[in-house]
């Protein structure tokens, strides 16, 4: 459960459902001609949310605001849809001047998720889910600092509203009448993230996890940049001495109680501790620390400005 949790569920519950469909072409009726050859040309998001009910609710949840309190305004929606998988892309224009930037790229699609649980349990039917299969954040107004260096991946520092457009996400969900809300971990540190209030759905993926965190956070003490990057540059082994390449795994936030009772259930708990327990990890400490002592003050700095010096 993040800390949006109660306020957003009084926000939604103030959402009608005639305006989160409410859409810019209701009165407009303005479809192109390659709209109407289009299958896709015209669709809500995911089927049901408008353009104008989209932009209702980035305000009344303040996900607006939040990007107002950044250094961003005069922000524009966009949604569109190919086959089962929907695009948001929200823009915006720096209050200070300048031109209009990339601030959210999200991509969504509703999914079947089919669990082989391990053990006496049996999961009898699949599970209808909201999947991410891309989401992007970013500032290109801030700047990186030494609490929050750049991480694998980023081209700008994060948005700082993730917790919050996760908490929305999960209502996007729970309003589509859907079992759970799934996403994928691209990088370690996006799965420690997420782990906050996403369990894996394989408790083994579950248990890996937590002993890299125990290695990574407790025994060797590196920082969350520092992690993310021993992770990402190769350092980290597993039991054979190979390189551990990081593959995320499916996380979910469940709706369904019966996804509830097995993802709190001694069973799958038993096998994450059991995965845990029986990993072998281990840091190429020396290494890391001379590659981390050559490059982390390029950390400070976008890709591309590393790149050009």
């Amino acid at each position: 459960m993040t800390r949006y949790a109660s306020r957003f569920r009084k926000v939604a519950r103030s959402l009608s459902r005639v305006e989160l469909m409410r859409s810019s072409m209701d009165e407009t009726f303005a479809l192109t001609d390659r709209d109407l050859m289009d299958k896709d040309g015209g669709r809500r998001f995911l089927d049901f949310y408008g353009d104008e009910g989209l932009t209702l609710a980035c305000e009344r949840y303040g996900l607006y605001e939040a990007m107002r309190d950044r250094g961003w305004d005069d922000f524009s929606l966009e949604t569109w849809a190919h086959d089962e998988r929907h695009t948001l892309l929200v823009d915006g224009r720096p209050k200070a001047g300048g031109e209009r930037d990339r601030l959210i790229d999200l991509v969504v699609r509703r999914d079947r998720l089919l669990i082989d649980p391990p053990g006496p349990l049996e999961l009898d039917r699949g599970f209808q889910v909201l999947t991410v299969d891309w989401l992007t954040l970013r500032n290109p107004i801030g700047r990186f600092t030494p609490d929050r260096m750049r991480l694998p991946g980023q081209d700008a520092p994060g948005l700082g509203v993730g917790e919050r457009l996760l908490e929305m996400l999960y209502l996007v969900a729970r309003r589509l009448d859907l079992d759970a809300f799934l996403t994928v971990a691209e990088y370690f540190h996006n799965a420690v993230l997420y782990a906050r209030d996403l369990p894996y759905v394989d408790p083994q993926a579950q248990g890996q996890l937590e002993a890299l965190r125990d290695l990574l956070f407790e025994r060797e003490s590196l920082s969350f940049a520092q992690a993310a990057w021993a992770m990402h540059w190769g350092y980290v082994l597993g039991a054979d001495d190979s390189v551990v390449r990081w593959k995320g795994e499916a996380m979910i936030k469940p709706f369904d109680p019966t996804l509830e009772r097995y993802l709190d259930s001694d069973v799958y708990a038993e096998h994450a501790e059991a995965a845990r327990s029986g990993a072998r990890y281990t840091l190429r400490r020396t290494a890391f620390d001379e590659q981390w002592e050559r490059d982390h003050a390029s950390l400070l700095l976008p890709p591309e400005s590393v790149d050009d010096e």
